[in-house]
């Protein structure tokens, strides 16, 4: 499925060649830092708004909602991200016959929230 991506901006999986996917290429999780200027400055704004709550949601914390993302309160414990992110990636590893795509975006949720949570959340 290399003719996809998925775009952490809307949470869904794009076909490469699309209207939307032109549009959204920027918000992929596998680049889009090619356009500079005010794009990389938009692409880190949606990965600190809505990058983290597609983060949420791939590592299965699809009910928590933290305004504004980056500084509020109501994180999961450091722990519970991790934990959640042990049985995410030990359930899609390659190795182990899961999906590779799959496996991509749970590495990239929790390189997201490892980046971006609160030092004291």
């Amino acid at each position: 499925m290399a003719d996809r991506y998925f775009c952490f901006a809307c949470g869904h999986d794009h076909r490469i060649g699309s209207s939307i996917a032109r549009d959204h290429k920027r918000y992929s999780i596998e680049g889009g830092h090619e356009s500079g200027g005010i794009f990389s400055d938009l692409r880190e704004f949606y990965l600190q708004t809505k990058g983290i709550d597609a983060a949420f949601r791939i590592l299965g914390f699809a009910d928590v909602r933290i305004h504004p993302p980056r500084f509020g309160r109501g994180w999961p414990s450091r722990a519970a991200i991790e934990k959640a992110y042990r049985e995410h990636a030990r359930r899609l590893h390659p190795d182990s016959g899961g999906d590779p795509r799959e496996f991509r975006k749970v590495q990239w949720a929790i390189e997201v929230l490892r980046r971006y949570r609160p030092p004291d959340a």
